[in-house]
């Protein structure tokens, strides 16, 4: 009696095919899009290019990505969702004579119960605070001086006391400010400064803090102390200063922390940037009752400014360059401790794309690059933009010859029963 021909669906047998594929490494970033940044009556650049910047910030709960444009004199906020411009708060001191004095600079956002507040340092010394609810026009709520002479630069925010701290990185001696706010809206009061980091020397500066939710506090880059190689020191929420981790200690040399970031592991990344030289950056295990940092791996990257960590990848994204001096970013995972994907900037490598921010929901990594000047060129975007980088979006293409491939074996074998 010849056996039953059965009559498989194809789309069952695509869903197998598609199942029945090997898991292999993660599908690689490539650029997506340059979002154009807009020129604001601010700017005074050629062609109203965006030529300075410093440091991004993305939103979780807006999906909206913050960037401190000293061209412009603002922090101009962009869609995660659509990839476009939205608008800007603006009145910072802009592209001054030196980083020192010009703004914005640092930039964060806290989100809760429908009110976005935007806090970003300016180059008078001071913290400003906006409600950015309508990203189309942020309105100045304070604007509040921490007793420096230079700029407010980068900061960070503790979800469980509401802190913001903030580093005056380009005082002598460089000094952090804690501000306590109103669960995370204003009304916003400076709480703790200075706080100066012992054996940090007065020109040594502060670089990227980030909030450690394993100690309770905040850690921060410290470029050199005395004169000898850097660190990270710890910053507890009373304005003291906690664990100091000298690399010196740990035989790491040629660094100048700059870029900061922990991760879900409770590791620290640390970035170096040193004055000549190759360095590379360190992840550190922090001790869970000294708060001390050990060495866990360290990564061919420098020149490197901001870190950000994404939890949704668990993955570090370090800015910098790489061993033969091109402009990159490395995504680096939390969970093997290991490079995944080093991304090539479409920039020459005397251009200095050194501020990166993450979409947790997309993986959509921003960069935003500078325009174009007279020794920098931009061919990609000669009056500067956003570059999204992402995960293109899965061709139906091979889940279809997958389908069919296994449609033609599985008629093979019936036509051989």
């Amino acid at each position: 009696m010849a056996k039953q021909k059965a009559i498989i669906p194809a789309a069952i047998l695509l869903a197998a095919a598609v199942a029945s594929m090997p898991v292999g490494a993660a599908p690689l970033l490539t650029i997506q899009k340059y979002i154009p940044v807009p020129a604001d009556a601010a700017n005074v650049q050629p062609g109203g290019a965006f030529t300075s910047f410093d440091i991004s910030y993305f939103d979780p709960v807006t999906r909206n990505d913050y960037v401190a444009d000293r061209s412009n004199a603002s922090v101009d906020i962009f869609s995660g969702s659509t990839l476009t411009f939205l608008g800007r708060a603006t009145g910072f001191t802009g592209q001054a004579a030196t980083t020192s004095t010009s703004g914005a600079d640092g930039v964060l956002t806290v989100t809760s119960g429908g009110v976005t507040t935007l806090y970003a340092g300016d180059g008078n010394s001071t913290l400003k605070v906006f409600n950015a609810t309508n990203p189309a026009a942020p309105s100045l709520l304070q604007s509040i001086s921490t007793g420096g002479s230079f700029r407010v630069d980068e900061m960070a925010y503790s979800p469980i006391t509401h802190q913001i701290l903030a580093a005056n990185n380009a005082d002598a001696p460089a000094f952090a400010n804690t501000f306590s706010t109103t669960n995370g809206q204003a009304p916003v009061a400076l709480q703790h400064s200075p706080i100066v980091i012992p054996g940090a020397a007065a020109s040594d500066g502060l670089e990227q803090p980030a909030w450690h939710p394993g100690t309770g506090s905040f850690f921060v880059s410290v470029p050199a102390f005395n004169g000898d190689q850097g660190g990270i020191a710890e910053i507890k929420t009373d304005g003291t200063v906690g664990a100091l981790t000298k690399f010196s200690a740990l035989g790491i040399a040629s660094c100048s922390p700059t870029g900061l970031a922990v991760g879900g592991s409770g590791n620290v990344m640390v970035g170096c940037s040193p004055a000549s030289g190759f360095a590379q950056a360190v992840l550190l295990h922090i001790d869970p009752t000294t708060h001390i940092g050990s060495v866990v791996a360290t990564f061919a990257v420098s020149g490197t400014d901001e870190i950000w960590y994404d939890p949704t990848t668990h993955s570090y994204y370090v800015t910098g360059k790489n061993t033969s001096g091109n402009r990159i970013f490395d995504v680096i995972s939390d969970i093997t401790d290991s490079i995944a994907q080093q991304v090539l900037l479409p920039v020459s490598a005397s251009s200095n794309p050194h501020s990166i921010a993450v979409d947790p929901f997309t993986g959509d990594v921003f960069v935003p690059l500078a325009g174009s000047t007279p020794s920098v060129i931009n061919t990609v975007c000669p009056l500067g933009c956003i570059a999204v980088f992402g995960v293109p979006e899965p061709s139906s293409l091979p889940m279809l010859l997958s389908g069919l491939g296994l449609i033609g074996i599985a008629g093979w074998r019936w036509r051989r029963a």
